[in-house]
Protein backbone atom coordinates (compact mmCIF):
# COMPACT_ATOMS: atom_id res chain seq x y z
CA UNK A 1 0.00 0.00 0.00
CA UNK A 2 1.45 3.29 -1.04
CA UNK A 3 2.24 5.77 1.77
CA UNK A 4 -0.09 9.22 1.72
CA UNK A 5 1.88 12.26 0.50
CA UNK A 6 3.88 14.06 3.30
CA UNK A 7 2.09 17.29 4.01
CA UNK A 8 5.80 18.81 3.65
CA UNK A 9 5.74 18.41 -0.15
CA UNK A 10 4.09 21.37 -0.85
CA UNK A 11 5.12 23.40 1.94
CA UNK A 12 7.91 26.47 0.80
CA UNK A 13 11.22 25.92 1.51
CA UNK A 14 13.30 28.03 3.57
CA UNK A 15 15.34 30.38 1.86
CA UNK A 16 18.49 28.49 3.61
CA UNK A 17 17.55 25.27 1.77
CA UNK A 18 20.31 23.63 0.83
CA UNK A 19 23.49 25.89 1.79
CA UNK A 20 25.84 23.37 0.34
CA UNK A 21 24.87 23.67 -3.26
CA UNK A 22 25.94 26.28 -5.73
CA UNK A 23 22.41 27.71 -7.36
CA UNK A 24 22.26 28.04 -10.92
CA UNK A 25 22.69 31.04 -12.99
CA UNK A 26 20.61 33.13 -15.14
CA UNK A 27 22.43 32.47 -18.81
CA UNK A 28 22.37 28.42 -17.62
CA UNK A 29 18.64 28.11 -16.16
CA UNK A 30 17.82 30.58 -19.68
CA UNK A 31 19.49 28.27 -21.73
CA UNK A 32 18.09 24.78 -20.53
CA UNK A 33 15.01 26.43 -20.72
CA UNK A 34 15.26 27.06 -24.52
CA UNK A 35 16.12 23.79 -24.67
CA UNK A 36 13.39 22.58 -22.64
CA UNK A 37 11.02 24.84 -24.89
CA UNK A 38 12.87 23.01 -28.35
CA UNK A 39 11.55 19.55 -26.73
CA UNK A 40 8.16 20.69 -25.76
CA UNK A 41 7.85 22.10 -29.40
CA UNK A 42 9.33 19.47 -31.41
CA UNK A 43 6.47 17.27 -29.31
CA UNK A 44 3.98 19.61 -30.33
CA UNK A 45 5.32 19.55 -34.10
CA UNK A 46 4.86 15.60 -34.02
CA UNK A 47 1.57 15.63 -32.48
CA UNK A 48 0.35 18.23 -35.19
CA UNK A 49 1.52 15.84 -37.58
CA UNK A 50 -0.65 12.99 -36.02
CA UNK A 51 -3.60 15.11 -36.03
CA UNK A 52 -3.16 15.66 -39.80
CA UNK A 53 -2.34 12.64 -41.18
CA UNK A 54 -4.24 10.22 -39.19
CA UNK A 55 -7.37 12.55 -38.44
CA UNK A 56 -7.40 14.62 -40.96
CA UNK A 57 -7.25 17.58 -38.72
CA UNK A 58 -8.13 21.15 -40.47
CA UNK A 59 -5.30 23.50 -40.32
CA UNK A 60 -7.65 26.32 -41.58
CA UNK A 61 -8.03 28.73 -38.85
CA UNK A 62 -11.00 30.49 -39.56
CA UNK A 63 -13.07 27.82 -38.83
CA UNK A 64 -11.22 25.38 -35.48
CA UNK A 65 -12.05 21.89 -35.53
CA UNK A 66 -13.50 19.75 -32.93
CA UNK A 67 -9.62 18.81 -32.52
CA UNK A 68 -8.42 21.99 -30.82
CA UNK A 69 -9.35 21.10 -27.47
CA UNK A 70 -8.07 17.63 -27.44
CA UNK A 71 -4.83 18.98 -29.44
CA UNK A 72 -4.61 21.44 -26.67
CA UNK A 73 -5.37 19.74 -23.64
CA UNK A 74 -2.54 16.58 -24.73
CA UNK A 75 0.30 19.79 -24.98
CA UNK A 76 -0.53 21.13 -21.61
CA UNK A 77 -0.67 17.46 -20.19
CA UNK A 78 2.31 16.56 -22.09
CA UNK A 79 4.15 20.05 -20.65
CA UNK A 80 3.02 19.15 -17.35
CA UNK A 81 4.16 15.51 -16.95
CA UNK A 82 7.13 16.13 -19.00
CA UNK A 83 8.65 19.15 -16.40
CA UNK A 84 7.19 17.21 -13.30
CA UNK A 85 8.25 13.71 -14.30
CA UNK A 86 12.01 14.68 -14.91
CA UNK A 87 11.87 17.09 -12.05
CA UNK A 88 10.64 14.66 -9.59
CA UNK A 89 12.75 11.43 -11.55
CA UNK A 90 16.29 10.04 -10.68
CA UNK A 91 18.12 13.30 -11.71
CA UNK A 92 16.05 15.96 -10.47
CA UNK A 93 16.34 17.72 -14.00
CA UNK A 94 14.57 17.72 -17.31
CA UNK A 95 16.45 17.39 -20.65
CA UNK A 96 17.22 20.67 -20.55
CA UNK A 97 18.69 20.69 -17.31
CA UNK A 98 20.78 17.56 -17.67
CA UNK A 99 22.57 19.38 -20.64
CA UNK A 100 23.62 22.27 -18.50
CA UNK A 101 24.25 20.45 -15.37
CA UNK A 102 21.62 21.62 -13.43
CA UNK A 103 19.06 20.17 -11.22
CA UNK A 104 15.95 21.00 -9.09
CA UNK A 105 16.11 20.52 -5.59
CA UNK A 106 13.60 20.88 -2.45
CA UNK A 107 15.01 22.59 0.75
CA UNK A 108 16.28 19.38 2.23
CA UNK A 109 18.24 19.67 -0.91
CA UNK A 110 16.92 16.37 -2.66
CA UNK A 111 14.93 16.10 -5.86
CA UNK A 112 11.31 17.31 -5.47
CA UNK A 113 8.58 14.66 -4.79
CA UNK A 114 5.93 14.67 -8.13
CA UNK A 115 3.61 17.57 -5.87
CA UNK A 116 6.18 19.77 -5.55
CA UNK A 117 7.40 19.53 -9.34
CA UNK A 118 4.00 19.70 -10.21
CA UNK A 119 3.36 22.66 -8.36
CA UNK A 120 6.63 24.07 -9.70
CA UNK A 121 5.06 24.12 -12.95
CA UNK A 122 1.45 25.03 -12.26
CA UNK A 123 3.63 28.30 -10.46
CA UNK A 124 5.58 28.79 -14.20
CA UNK A 125 1.50 30.36 -15.03
CA UNK A 126 2.77 33.42 -12.46
CA UNK A 127 5.73 33.96 -13.94
CA UNK A 128 4.42 34.19 -17.19
CA UNK A 129 1.50 36.03 -16.14
CA UNK A 130 4.21 39.03 -14.88
CA UNK A 131 5.68 39.02 -18.39
CA UNK A 132 8.27 37.03 -17.79
CA UNK A 133 9.29 39.59 -14.60
CA UNK A 134 8.96 36.81 -11.92
CA UNK A 135 11.84 35.14 -14.09
CA UNK A 136 14.04 38.26 -13.73
CA UNK A 137 13.87 37.52 -9.61
CA UNK A 138 16.63 34.84 -10.51
CA UNK A 139 19.11 37.87 -10.97
CA UNK A 140 18.49 39.44 -7.52
CA UNK A 141 17.73 36.67 -5.07
CA UNK A 142 20.04 34.80 -2.64
CA UNK A 143 19.22 31.28 -3.75
CA UNK A 144 18.63 32.49 -7.55
CA UNK A 145 15.38 31.87 -7.81
CA UNK A 146 12.28 32.79 -10.55
CA UNK A 147 8.82 33.41 -8.95
CA UNK A 148 7.96 29.73 -9.67
CA UNK A 149 10.85 28.62 -7.19
CA UNK A 150 9.34 30.57 -5.05
CA UNK A 151 6.19 29.34 -4.84
CA UNK A 152 7.14 25.84 -4.89
CA UNK A 153 9.95 26.32 -2.53
CA UNK A 154 13.08 24.79 -4.73
CA UNK A 155 16.23 25.83 -5.77
CA UNK A 156 18.01 24.97 -9.02
CA UNK A 157 21.64 23.76 -8.82
CA UNK A 158 24.79 23.19 -10.52
CA UNK A 159 25.54 19.65 -10.41
CA UNK A 160 28.90 18.57 -9.07
CA UNK A 161 30.06 15.48 -11.30
CA UNK A 162 32.65 14.51 -8.94
CA UNK A 163 35.47 15.40 -11.93
CA UNK A 164 38.16 17.29 -10.93
CA UNK A 165 38.89 20.64 -12.90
Amino acid sequence: MAAPMDLDELRPAPADASPDASPAGFPRRTGAAAIDALVVIAFLFAWSYVLVALFGYSVDRNAPGVVDLPYFSVAIVFAWLYCACMESGARGATLGKRALGLSVRDRHGEKPGFGRASLRWLARGLTLATLMLGWLLILVTKRRQALHDLVAGTTVVVVRTGRRS
